[in-house]
């Protein structure tokens, strides 16, 4: 697998967030994915729109 996208097509509220210049953890572009991940969990647990 080349990516995740495949497999969060399918699953029904999944999000899918692409950092194509990350490394195998992400760790070199955290700055570039951790704000919205968190942004989209918070939103996600507390009902509010994003």
């Amino acid at each position: 697998m080349t990516n995740g996208e495949a497999l969060a097509r399918p699953a029904p509220l999944g999000t899918y967030l692409s950092v194509p210049h990350g490394d195998h953890l992400l760790g070199n572009a955290q700055p570039d994915w951790l704000p919205i991940l968190s942004d989209h969990i918070t939103h996600t647990l507390t009902g509010t729109p994003a």
